[in-house]
């Protein structure tokens, strides 16, 4: 009776494995397949977009310098990301150590409101701060935007800390301060070096968000001021080969090398949380 109950049971446990590993599959596939369409399609030799493509050429990388729209979209979005991502990561890191630190057990109430730009759909949060900026008369440009990427990418840089907090052993800090070591001095020589894989994870997560966001950077452009997204939007009204495409791939090889750089000085298992 045993051995009869025991078959239906391994039958039943290699097929949910077997789900589970083509769901799997099928989701990775999902994920990668339209990088890997953007890739293949910036190497056609087309005037336009063709599945597959006729030829194949670099002739749309060597387009990208003569785009001036799109070369100066992408310095305008490097110098928003480098100016919003270590503001962003201060003020959360900032906002994570206060709620962290703090001896109310009612401190963690206020992390909802500290994710509210992140709850709203970008959108809302582009048009209102667009309507803000035109009450007080403050038309800065590159300004409004840097202040609307912080304000928008900040929340992420919370909850990166605070996951790196969470996992860090208290008693360092108590160590520290049983042999008369200040609280800031704590704080900079014990604590954060502690967290560093926590900080780092908040500041790429911070400077992708900032270099890829659209929704809110529409409301907030000016002529003289456009960044990469946008102008690779106003391009794709008036042009359909495959320099997007382009831009897009050399988009995702930085993104990778970053992601690469990560996990050969720090790791990705610490920069996602899943190592201390």
């Amino acid at each position: 009776m045993a051995r009869s109950c025991s078959a239906p049971r391994a039958a039943l446990r290699v097929t949910a494995l077997s789900t589970a590993w083509a769901l799997r599959i099928v989701c990775l596939v999902l994920l990668l397949a339209p990088i890997v369409l953007v890739i293949y399609l910036s190497f056609g030799a087309d005037s336009y977009t063709v599945i597959p493509p006729s030829a194949y050429s670099l002739r749309w990388y060597r387009n990208i310098a003569g785009q001036d729209a799109i070369v100066s979209g992408f310095l305008t979005s490097v110098e928003v990301a480098a100016i919003a991502t270590p503001a962003s990561v201060l003020i959360g890191a900032a906002a994570a150590y206060g709620v962290w630190r703090s001896p109310s057990r009612h401190a963690r109430r206020w992390i909802p409101l500290f994710m509210a730009p992140v709850m709203l759909p970008l959108v809302v949060t582009g048009l209102a701060l667009l309507s803000f900026y035109a009450r007080i008369h403050f038309y800065g440009g590159f300004v409004n935007i840097v202040i609307a990427h912080v304000l928008i990418t900040f929340p992420y840089s919370l909850r990166a800390v605070l996951a790196a907090l969470d996992r860090y052993d208290r008693r360092l800090d108590e160590a520290a301060a049983s042999v008369g070591v200040g609280e800031w001095s704590t704080v900079l020589h014990v604590t954060l070096p502690s967290i560093h894989a926590g900080v780092f994870a908040a500041a790429l997560f911070t400077f992708v968000m900032s270099f890829d966001d659209f929704a809110a950077t529409i409301f907030l452009i000016t002529p003289d001021t456009t960044t990469l997204p946008i102008a690779i939007y106003q391009y794709m009204q008036f042009n359909l080969d495959p320099t997007v495409s382009a831009v897009s791939a050399v988009q995702i090889a930085v993104i990778l090398i970053a992601v690469l750089i990560a996990d050969r000085f720090i790791g990705l298992e610490k920069v996602v949380g899943l190592e201390v």
